[in-house]
């Protein structure tokens, strides 16, 4: 039986984990599966960080080779995503992040790790964290910005 994969995502101060994510939608609130009509990014603002990390289950022998990036969706003026790989958990900020743009190429694409800091799981556990973040400037459109699809692939045997 192949492995059984899904989202998880961390908020608040302690870490409150939420498995089995609906959503990754940014906004100037702290919570899981947030709707942005309600926690809008107000412009030349940033969102809360994001900590997001695969969780797989069932039974496999390996999963390796695991690559995050972001493959659909076109940035408006003065809007990044941010992202780093492989970081620890902290309270998550709106205050914005020095990460890097989160690849448009798979070829560029983040390398990520099992939670226990090795390049592949042998068993049943997540992966460490991503942390994503929404960064607009003073020149962003007000509004809604574009739907982004973010890829996350790996290797299963």
């Amino acid at each position: 039986m192949p492995a059984t994969y899904q989202w998880s995502e961390s908020n608040l101060a302690g870490e409150n984990v939420t498995d089995g994510i609906t959503n990754l939608n940014f906004g100037s609130n702290d919570s899981v599966n947030l709707n942005t009509t309600t926690y809008p990014i107000t412009r030349g603002n940033s969102s809360f960080e994001k900590y997001i990390r695969a969780k797989f289950t069932d039974t496999f022998t390996t999963i390796s080779n695991m690559l995050f990036w972001k493959s659909a969706g076109s940035y408006l003026t003065g809007e990044a995503v941010k992202a780093a790989a492989n970081v620890a958990f902290v309270t998550p900020s709106q205050t914005p992040n020095a990460d890097a743009d989160v690849p448009i190429l798979v070829g560029s694409a983040l390398s990520i790790q099992s939670a226990a800091g090795t390049t592949t799981i042998t068993s049943p556990g997540y992966t460490k964290y991503i942390r994503v973040q929404e960064q607009t400037t003073g020149s962003t459109p007000a509004g809604a910005v574009n739907t982004k699809t973010f890829t996350f692939q790996w290797d299963e045997v």
